[in-house]
């Protein structure tokens, strides 16, 4: 039989939150967001979270951190190139605390990963893989180009999930023929930097060649170019679940509709090299 994994995109309105459960019912967890009366990290009660990758220290990618009992993860990915004195200053007014529970979080994973945990390999998650790139050889004033790019692989269907990327990170990662081979001709992007201009690099979106891209933002962000994305995305059948009917999309965006869901991995069908469905307006 054919394997797939779920993919949950959280609606979070400023911020980011993906749950992906394995083929062998494992979690791969990818970042924290949260807001009023929603901790995505909760619904991860008795489920195994395998891998957690929190793309990078803003607020907005980690304010459920005070739920992390809940989704307790075997193996964490974090940025290490800002000390917990640097991260603690920058936190705004009311946000203190969570940076210093982020810290100590990730302050508890130092050891390091046993073969069987290594969410590089198709041991894990059975056959699911995790991948990620990033440079640290950017100006440290910005975090955003610290940020993580997930490729989640199963089969031949994959998903590239990013973080805050903006263009000086996209220069030196489109330099490493690794990364370019990752990602080039995914099933699905998960926008940069919430589907701002700031995060939009042409040259990177050209290589992924997705059929849906994934914009996870609140109504009141600054700038979209979700237009640009529509123009270089293939498009895919996606399922209302508000209406109950099929639409074809190119994007989808959290701001207007909703949690969305994405199945992808094998097929049985010979016809086929992949699998990949998706769903918006869900509820999770």
């Amino acid at each position: 039989m054919a394997r797939q994994a779920t993919m949950k995109v959280w609606d979070v309105e400023l911020g980011l939150a993906i749950h992906i459960a394995a083929p062998n019912g494992k979690y791969i967890v990818i970042d924290l967001g949260s807001k009023a009366n929603v901790s995505p990290l909760r619904s991860l009660l008795l489920k195994t979270v395998g891998y957690m990758v929190i793309t990078h220290p803003h607020h907005d990618h980690f304010s459920d951190i005070q739920n992390i009992k809940w989704g307790y993860p075997k193996v964490l990915w974090r940025v290490k190139d800002y000390s917990r004195e640097e991260l603690v200053e920058s936190a705004r007014a009311g946000e203190k605390d969570d940076f210093i529970a982020y810290c100590d979080f990730c302050e508890s994973f130092d050891g390091e990963v046993e073969p069987q945990n290594n969410p590089k390999t198709t041991t894990p998650f059975d056959g699911l893989t995790a991948e990620v790139f990033q440079t640290n050889a950017c100006n440290k004033n910005n975090k955003n180009n610290f940020s993580a790019i997930v490729v989640l692989t199963l089969g031949k269907a994959k998903i590239v999930v990013c973080g805050d990327n903006e263009e000086d990170s996209f220069k030196i990662l489109m330099n490493r023929d690794s990364f370019k081979k990752a990602v080039s001709n995914a099933y699905v992007l998960v926008a940069p930097h919430h589907g701002r201009d700031s995060g939009y690099y042409e040259e990177f979106v050209d290589l992924v060649k997705p059929y849906l891209t994934i914009i996870s933002d609140t109504s009141e962000g600054e700038t979209s170019v979700t237009e640009k994305y529509d123009n270089k995305t293939k498009g895919w059948d996606v399922y209302n679940c508000s209406t109950g009917k099929r639409e074809n999309r190119k994007c989808l965006t959290t701001r207007n509709d909703g949690n969305i869901k994405v199945v992808f991995g094998e097929t049985d069908d010979p016809n086929y090299s992949g699998h990949l469905s998706a769903s918006m307006h869900c509820s999770f």
